[in-house]
C-alpha cells in the first residue's frame, strides 16, 4: 500500500510541476469542455480542474504515505491526507493568482482609466507639473502619467480619481 501510494504521489507531482511549468514559463493553456460548461485550467489566473485533481492526489497520497509509515490509524491517514489535499489546492491557487497578477491585457486604451480610482506613485505637483499613479485598468496595475487641477499638492500614497483624460495624461482629484 505505500509503496503504491509513494508512486501514485511521485508521478501526479511530476505531472503537476510538468504542467505548471508549461503553463508559467510557455504560456500553454489547457481547456477542454464538460457538457455546455467551460472548464478552463489558466486563463482566470487560477488553479483549475485538471491542476487541481493533480494537487490533490499528490499531496493527499504523499500524507496518507507518511502518516500510515508512522503506524497511524488509516482512518485518521485519510482524514489528515484529505484536509492536507485540499489545503494545497487553496494555497497553490492562491500563488498561482498572485504570479498572475500583473498579467497585462495588452488591449487597453487611456479612455478605460477614466474615473478609476488609484494610488499615486510620484507626487503630484500643484499647477502644471505632472506625477504618476496607478491605476487598476482591465484586470492589470497601469503606470499613468497623471496631473491636477487642485492648487495644492498631491502627496504620495494619496487615493485618487481620474477625471478627465488629455493626450497622455490623466487629470486626477483626490477620492473620497
Amino acid at each position: 500500500m505505500i509503496t503504491i501510494l509513494t508512486w501514485i504521489s511521485i508521478t501526479t507531482g511530476g505531472i503537476l510541476i510538468l504542467m505548471m511549468l508549461m503553463s508559467l514559463i510557455g504560456g500553454l493553456d489547457l481547456d477542454f469542455d464538460v457538457g455546455s460548461a467551460d472548464t478552463d485550467t489558466d486563463s482566470s489566473g487560477g488553479l483549475g480542474a485538471i491542476k487541481g485533481a493533480l494537487t490533490f492526489v499528490s499531496v493527499s497520497s504523499w500524507v496518507v504515505k507518511i502518516l500510515l509509515t508512522t503506524n497511524n490509524h488509516m482512518g485518521f491517514a485519510i482524514f489528515v491526507g484529505t484536509i492536507c489535499g485540499v489545503l494545497a489546492i487553496m494555497l497553490l491557487n492562491y500563488i498561482l493568482k498572485l504570479l498572475l497578477k500583473n498579467e497585462e491585457n495588452v488591449n487597453w486604451s487611456m479612455n478605460d482609466a477614466l474615473f478609476k480610482t488609484g494610488s499615486v506613485y510620484l507626487k503630484i505637483p500643484s499647477g502644471k507639473g505632472s506625477g504618476i499613479v496607478h491605476i487598476d485598468v482591465n484586470g492589470a496595475m497601469r503606470e499613468l502619467k497623471a496631473k491636477s487641477n487642485l492648487k495644492k499638492d498631491i502627496a504620495t500614497g494619496a487615493d485618487v480619481r481620474v477625471t478627465e483624460i488629455e493626450g497622455e495624461y490623466v487629470y486626477v482629484e483626490l477620492s473620497s
